[in-house]
């Protein structure tokens, strides 16, 4: 495959913190920082994509919802954390970003949506509906999207998702060239929206909590289990990111940590 896409750049966006005592079985007290990771793609035709905003301020204003998501999954986030605070001190002003992929519609994932109004912002359709049934369980605050966001929102449909197919999913192709397959990772939540780029890096979103969980999803306690849409699902999906990463794709998640802010491909 032609090398379009040479480079992502990271975000660390806020973070929340859990006791991996309480997530997995036999595993002893450690208290882990999970960071809100963004990721912007430049795409030489197309211009930026971006996929996710991170958390916002805004986590500490939803009222008693707030404080009890706050409660179970303290959460950490400052001004300049912010994903638009950040590309602008990168020389990017949100009006730049051309399209905005929201893999899945949880807190650490759409805090910053209201910024970029001017963004083509693509939900799959099973994540908008699931948003539409505004059930507590789903974790989606619909106080943290803009009073315009049903309106602007493009959705992925899933006939979209299943149009064509490779060795490792059904996908959606982006731009018709091959260099950022979309497809629908189901287990963390109902239509979360993944991304295989260039055939060499792996958006992953949330369908693992990092490179150092993959392969442990049948080690998850309870509480963790009942937080999933579908373990079933997300047990699957764990199986096929082993795979993956046994061919050499790059696996990269939203919680990950880093040590450099520029992917190269």
């Amino acid at each position: 495959m032609q090398k379009i896409i040479k480079e992502i750049k990271y975000y660390n966006c806020g973070y929340c913190t859990n006791n991996l005592k309480l997530v997995f079985k036999k595993h002893k007290r450690e208290i882990k920082v999970f960071p809100a990771g963004v990721f912007l793609v430049k795409h030489p035709k197309e211009g930026y994509v971006l996929f996710d905003t991170g958390y916002s301020t805004d986590i500490y204003k939803l009222g008693w919802k707030g404080k009890l998501y706050n409660l179970f999954n303290p959460t950490y986030v400052k001004k300049e954390d912010q994903i638009n605070i950040q590309l602008e001190k990168d020389g990017i002003k949100c009006s730049e970003i051309k399209y905005l992929v929201l893999t899945h519609l949880h807190p650490d994932h759409i805090g910053c949506v209201k910024y970029f109004k001017n963004a083509k912002i693509l939900v799959s359709e099973e994540a908008f509906n699931t948003y539409k049934k505004n059930k507590i369980r789903y974790l989606i605050f619909d106080k943290l999207l803009p009073e315009w966001f049903e309106e602007k929102i493009t959705i992925i449909e899933d006939k979209q998702l299943e149009e064509n197919k490779n060795k490792y999913f059904s996908y959606y192709d982006l731009f018709d060239d091959k260099s950022m397959l979309l497809t629908k990772v189901n287990g963390h939540a109902k239509g979360q929206i993944c991304c295989l780029i260039q055939d060499k890096v792996f958006l992953g979103a949330d369908s693992s909590w990092g490179n150092s969980f993959v392969g442990k999803a049948n080690d998850f306690k309870f509480f963790p289990r009942l937080i999933q849409s579908d373990m079933n699902d997300y047990i699957t999906n764990d199986k096929l990111l082993e795979r993956m990463r046994k061919d050499g794709i790059k696996l990269c998640f939203s919680h990950d940590t880093y040590e450099d802010e520029v992917i190269k491909l």
